[in-house]
């Protein structure tokens, strides 16, 4: 079908290098709806790494959408929304230019709180909790103001706004489904599969001869981001008990959050020869690892309503994975995954389950095969754009042609013993600092920047391992961002009190200190982190 008989569809979302789930859930979906439909995609002003454009597939910056709409509007608006800062460019503007809502976080709270706490909004922040949710929400966010971030969060969500201004939304489980009826009675919610392209099979032999694994240990692996909701110290935890009988080994691939204390929680349990800290890992390094692995651990509580793709692709793989038994993820068949209870004796099972799943290969190789066959059979692309098509059909209330039914699968060249050769990591880390600092670059520059540092000795092996390298790059990168702007309003600052001693701040440099007792307290987005037990005591 021709260009000028395909609807045209505004999509924004994040996109690679943007480290996120929902950049690779957009890079695959996207080429296969750009099949039948004519799609600009309005992305943060950088330039995708891994989409490619082609005559029906364009990539544009955000600030142009407004004069595109107003010049010769859209037949739909695609808004891609996250629990992330990745996601507040396209916030305003999903309000103002209502279109189809894809909630991948049914709970937008922590967006919306650094939205308005890096923009000095602090008076906005505790208007709209108060309206919503009346004295208690007010409550909430004082304590917020005061530098805690309360689990409470979890209960007061702050999507009920973008979702009543939504002509339709999509989501990805029941449960996120129920829960947007229940605040919305009267919006248009669809459910859609969540698409995965079902791995290629790795022979877990040879992923471990790959990584330099033993063939002989009980492997588990979790491959997500880390954060405080991950639950990975009930798992380090059992991981200690287990070793008692188990030779076992933990490999934690992906990005930890400040707020977990990853390497001092190991060190605390005397686990450092039995964990491995990868950090943030590729999409063929992930897969690797996920391999290799006897057992995945996805757990975590409390959830923002998420649909986990990182889980998904676990699942794909045809391992078995550990997941907590709440939200979306009571949706799993109870032979296709391991579900453990959010309760007084999590750990008890967790270690309970693990030492049976050891000492069963059988048991572990039945649950994979049932998770690959369960996301091959519900989780399908072809699934999820065919879903895309029936919500917009219904939206628009007009004939649209139907994206093809086909499936993509990964394929992974892996020789037995050969090391895989991944894209090249200096480029995404070229265009991850390019995205940092606020520049602008195609891939054509982004490679010639790499190609630079290469040549003057500052390659993958210097600049991904040199740590001297990367803390003067860090430093660099502090300078500039302090000159620009402060890490925190003055208004906020005003009003903040140490939790310990109850008297005042004082900003120093990107840190708040407590001008009686010296400790030291982070600033994340504009928002002040003063736990008590994360706090840095100061240095005599």
């Amino acid at each position: 079908m021709s260009e000028m008989n395909s609807p045209r569809i505004a999509w924004f979302t994040p996109l690679r290098p943007v480290e996120s789930g929902i950049s690779l859930y957009n890079e695959e979906l996207l080429p296969i709806l750009a099949a039948a439909w004519a799609i600009d995609v309005y992305v943060d002003g950088y330039r995708p790494i891994h989409l490619s454009e082609t005559g029906s597939l364009r990539v544009r910056p955000a600030r142009e959408f407004r004069a595109v709409q107003c010049r010769r509007p859209y037949d739909a608006v695609v808004y891609q929304m996250g629990n992330s800062p990745a996601h507040a460019y396209m916030y305003e503007t999903a309000l103002e230019f209502p279109g189809v809502l894809v909630l991948h976080d049914t709970l937008l709270h922590h967006l919306i709180m650094a939205m308005l706490l890096k923009g000095r909004r602090v008076r906005e922040y505790r208007a709209l909790m108060e309206r919503r949710y009346g004295s208690a929400g007010l409550e909430v966010a004082g304590r917020v103001l005061k530098g805690q971030v309360p689990a409470s969060l979890f209960d007061f969500p702050l999507s009920e706004e973008i979702i009543d201004a939504s002509r339709a939304v999509i989501v990805h489980s029941q449960a996120s489904l129920d829960q947007v009826r229940s605040w919305s009675p009267g919006v248009s919610a669809y459910r859609v599969p969540m698409g995965i392209p079902i791995p290629a099979a790795i022979e877990q032999g040879a992923a471990r001869r790959v990584l330099g694994l033993p063939e002989d240990q009980f492997i588990l692996a979790s491959v997500t981001h880390v954060n405080p909701y991950k639950r990975l110290d009930i798992v380090l935890r059992a991981l200690r008990r287990l070793r008692e009988d188990v030779p076992a080994h933990l490999l934690i691939a992906g990005t930890v959050s400040p707020l977990v204390p990853l390497q001092r929680m190991v060190a605390l349990l005397g686990l450092e020869d039995a964990v491995d800290i990868l950090g943030f890992v590729d999409d063929a390094q992930a897969r690797l690892i996920v391999a290799a692995a006897d057992v995945c651990v996805n757990l975590r509580y409390p959830t923002a309503g998420e649909t986990s793709a990182s889980l998904l692709r676990i699942m794909g793989s045809g391992r078995p994975v550990m997941v907590s038994d709440v939200g979306s993820f009571r949706e799993l068949p109870d032979d296709a995954a391991i579900k453990v209870p959010v309760d007084a004796l999590e750990e008890e099972m967790v270690l309970g389950l693990l030492r049976a799943l050891s000492a069963d290969a059988t048991l572990r190789d039945t649950i994979g095969r049932n998770a690959r066959e369960f996301v091959r059979r519900e989780h399908s692309l072809a699934a999820m754009a065919a879903g895309y098509h029936q919500v917009l059909e219904q939206t628009l209330r007009q004939w649209l042609p139907e994206p093809p039914r086909r499936e993509v699968a990964e394929a992974l060249d892996l020789p037995d013993g050969q090391e895989i050769a991944p894209e090249d990591p200096l480029i995404t880390a070229v265009a991850t600092a390019m995205v940092d600092l606020g520049l602008r670059g195609d891939q054509r520059l982004q490679r010639n920047t790499a190609e630079a540092l290469s040549e003057v000795g500052l390659g993958v092996g210097t600049i991904g391992g040199n740590p001297e390298l990367m803390g003067q790059a860090d430093e660099r990168r502090r300078l500039v961002t302090s000159e620009q702007t402060k890490p925190i309003s003055d208004e906020l600052l005003e009003i903040l009190a140490c939790p310990v001693c109850k008297t005042a701040v004082r900003l120093e440099e990107q840190r708040l200190v407590c001008t009686s007792c010296g400790r030291r307290y982070r600033i994340e987005d504009g928002i002040p982190i003063m736990l008590v037990d994360e706090a840095e005591l100061p240095k005599h």
